[in-house]
C-alpha cells in the first residue's frame, strides 16, 4: 500500500519488543529517586525525616518507600524545608505533625500535652493483666522506669480512673480495650482536656469517658461506685536536665514534680489509699520511687 514502504514486517515488533526489555532497566535507573534524594539531603535524623516528608505529603512513610520517585512541586518542598528548619530547633516530630502513635493508634497532640511514650503502652499492658487476674506487680519498661500495681482491696472496679490524662491516650485506649468499664479522666488542665475531648470523639469513646477539669482525685470524694486509679504522673525531680526537644517544648507541669519527683505521686498515692472505694492503682514512676511508695504503704 502506498507510504508503507518503510514499515518493518509483521515480525518486526518481536525486535521492537527486545529492544524494550533491553532499555527498560535503562530508563528506570535514570529516572531520579526524588524522596530519597530528598530525604537524603535533609540535615535530621533519617526516621524524622520521612514522617515530616509523609506528613507533606499526606502519605506513611510505607508509601515514600514504594513511590520514590514521585516529584515533590515547589511547594511541598518549601513546606518540607519548614518543618525541618523546626526539628533542628528542636520541637518533636510529634508537635510538628500534630499526631503521635501509641499502642498502635495515631492521637493527636499538640504543646499543652504530654507526648505519649512507649513506656507508658506498659501501663495499658499492666491493666490489662489486672483485669484477668488482680495482683502486685512491677514492670521495667524503660531505663529506671517501671510501671507497678498496688492493690488496696479484694473487689473488682466498675470504674477506671485516669489522672493527668493530657491526651486522654491511656483513657480512650483502656476503652477500646475494655468495652464493658466506665470511665473518669481528669487534668488540670483546659487545653489538655480539649485535646482529650477530640481524641475520644476520633475514636468514638467519648459517651463513655467523663473528662474532669479537677486535680488528682478531688473531684472524686463523692464517688461510691469501686474504682481503680491509673496515672502516668509527673514525676521526674526539679533538678535533673532533660533533653532539649522535651525541655523547651512540652509541659512542665506534666514532667517535674518537686526535689525528689515525688510531690505528685505521693498525693496521689495517698489520696487513692485512703477513698474507701478506690481498689488500687496502676502508676508509672522511676523504680526508686516505686519502691518508696510501696514501702509507705
Amino acid at each position: 500500500m502506498a507510504g508503507e514502504e518503510g514499515l518493518e514486517p509483521p515480525n518486526g515488533g518481536t525486535k521492537i519488543r527486545c529492544l524494550t526489555t533491553w532499555l527498560l532497566p535503562i530508563i528506570i535507573s535514570i529516572v531520579p529517586d526524588v524522596i530519597t534524594d530528598t530525604l537524603q539531603k535533609s540535615s535530621i535524623d533519617s526516621l524524622d525525616s520521612e514522617l515530616l516528608l509523609a506528613h507533606v505529603l499526606k502519605k506513611d512513610r510505607a508509601w515514600l518507600l514504594a513511590h520514590s520517585e514521585t516529584p515533590l512541586s515547589d511547594s511541598q518542598k518549601k513546606e518540607f524545608d519548614a518543618l525541618i528548619q523546626r526539628r533542628i530547633n528542636h520541637e518533636p516530630v510529634a508537635y510538628i505533625t500534630g499526631e503521635k502513635e501509641f499502642y498502635g493508634r495515631s492521637f493527636t497532640v499538640n504543646k499543652h500535652v504530654l507526648i505519649p511514650r512507649p513506656s507508658t503502652e506498659g501501663l495499658i499492658d499492666l491493666a490489662l493483666q489486672y483485669f484477668q487476674k488482680p495482683q502486685e506487680e512491677m514492670i521495667d519498661v524503660d531505663s529506671e522506669i517501671v510501671v507497678f500495681s498496688k492493690v488496696f482491696k479484694e473487689e473488682s472496679p466498675q470504674i477506671i480512673v485516669d489522672i493527668g490524662t493530657g491526651s486522654g491516650c491511656i483513657a480512650i485506649t483502656l476503652a477500646l480495650e475494655l468495652s464493658e468499664y466506665s470511665f473518669i479522666a481528669t487534668d488540670i488542665s483546659e487545653e489538655a482536656l480539649d485535646v482529650a475531648n477530640k481524641n475520644a470523639a476520633r475514636y468514638n469513646v467519648a459517651d463513655r469517658i467523663q473528662f474532669l477539669q479537677r486535680n488528682l482525685l478531688d473531684p472524686l470524694q463523692n464517688l461510691d461506685h469501686p474504682f481503680l486509679v491509673i496515672s502516668n504522673p509527673p514525676y521526674i525531680p526539679n533538678a535533673d536536665i532533660l533533653m532539649q526537644d522535651v525541655a523547651q517544648h512540652e509541659p512542665k507541669k506534666a514532667l517535674f514534680a518537686g526535689p525528689d519527683g515525688m510531690d505528685v505521686l505521693s498525693t496521689l498515692f495517698l489520696q487513692a489509699q485512703s477513698h474507701p472505694y478506690c481498689v488500687g492503682c496502676i502508676l508509672e514512676s522511676r523504680e526508686e520511687q516505686a519502691k518508696k511508695l510501696i514501702k509507705q504503704s
